[in-house]
């Protein structure tokens, strides 16, 4: 489990500090607080790794457009290996035994990209670090050599320290629903064996298949859960068609006739891409899902709580969530909260609501949802 995280000059955070996390961790805050920015943090960082930095880049339109402009990237040409643009983007993260550092610049004239620094500290001892150069070395063997843009977990890391860090890493699930494009027919991915879902869930119908592959009781399982929601749904069926070219969709049976996917309701489909992901037989060791209450009903978001919680305490995976919602918050302990406010200096603060001892008497009384509708989650409130 992803034990905490912190991130250095990333769009509009200057610096997060260290946030702890837990099984299940839910970010609230008004729109623009920042807390996006945490959640894009570690998006960024899986692709960084997984895929390279220029590849993290596309999304962003440039390293330019991420950084921090709150502080100063002067050159820095005097007295050191490589010349680079102060306050870097710099990720800080630890899990239960080790923690893994990386530092994102770019040359003093703007035009270089390259990852300044990487390390692995495991149990307090620092096991292999990465050189401006991009240089690596486990301890003081050197190992090898990484062009500017290359993680040192992908390339090197892979299966070493008896740990599977890099695994651990790329399969990181982030959500963003889109039900607009979930329910349309989609050329199936023929040649991965493993589906993951797409951000936006454009892949539901294949993802969906590929659990009925690997499982079919857990795939019977979602479709019983999803009937709780949903009692008029006899079944839910991936579909594959090849009349002039393979294709995906779902297709749902609702009194004797049948409803493809592109005529589902939004919350219908919403509902079906996170009990895919929750029941899941082998899950994402994190899952990240941005604004979950969005479509579902107060009895829908009841019922995807008790799936989280199910899945979380019986340690298959780790979820992040934000969310607008009271009545969700109502739902979980404050210790699950994390509050996210502009400071008077226009930076965003992280901060726990259970750590103040002025909330102890007050959530004796009111749930975690009330208290922030009554804005006593705040440190300023």
């Amino acid at each position: 489990m992803l034990k905490s995280f912190r991130v250095k000059n990333f769009k509009a955070v200057q610096d997060s500090k260290k946030i702890n996390l837990t099984p299940l961790t839910a970010f609230i805050g008004y729109n623009g607080s920042g807390k996006s920015s945490i959640i894009e943090a570690l998006e960024i960082y899986q692709k960084i790794v997984s895929s390279g930095l220029d590849s993290a880049m596309i999304p962003w339109r440039g390293f330019e457009n991420i950084r921090n402009f709150a502080v100063p990237h002067q050159p820095q040409d005097l007295g050191v290996e490589r010349p680079y643009e102060a306050n870097p983007i710099e990720f800080n993260l630890a899990w239960q035994n080790y923690q893994t550092t990386m530092t994102v610049t770019t040359g003093s004239s703007g035009d270089e990209l390259f990852i300044q620094k990487e390390s692995l500290t495991i149990k307090r001892k620092v096991v292999a670090k990465r050189t401006t150069k991009g240089e690596i070395y486990f301890g003081e063997d050197y190992i090898g050599e990484l062009l500017d843009g290359q993680s040192m977990i992908n390339y090197f890391l892979t299966n070493k320290f008896q740990i599977d860090i890099f695994n651990q890493i790329a399969r990181w699930q982030f959500v963003n629903l889109n039900p607009y494009v979930m329910g349309s027919p989609l050329p199936p991915i023929r040649a991965f064996n493993t589906i993951n879902l797409a951000k936006d869930g454009l892949n539901i119908g294949e993802y969906l298949l590929s659990i009925q592959k690997l499982d079919q009781a857990a795939f019977d399982g979602i479709i019983e859960t999803l009937q709780y929601v949903l009692p008029y749904a006899h079944d839910l069926q991936p579909t594959l068609t090849s009349e002039l070219e393979r294709n995906v969709y779902l297709q749902l049976t609702e009194s004797g006739f049948k409803v493809p996917g592109w005529l589902l309701s939004t919350g219908t489909l919403r509902i079906i891409a996170l009990l895919a992901l929750l029941r899941h037989p082998e899950p994402a060791p994190l899952i990240v899902i941005e604004e979950i209450e969005n479509g579902l009903d107060p009895r829908t978001i009841h019922l995807i709580v008790e799936e989280i919680r199910n899945v979380v305490e019986a340690g298959k995976t780790q979820v992040i969530l934000t969310t607008h919602s009271p009545y969700l918050l109502d739902l979980l302990s404050l210790s699950q909260i994390i509050l996210v406010e502009r400071d008077d200096t226009g930076q965003p603060v992280f901060s726990r609501p259970a750590d103040q001892e002025s909330l102890q008497e007050w959530s004796k009384k009111f749930g975690p949802g009330k208290l922030y509708t009554m804005n006593r989650l705040s440190q300023r409130g």
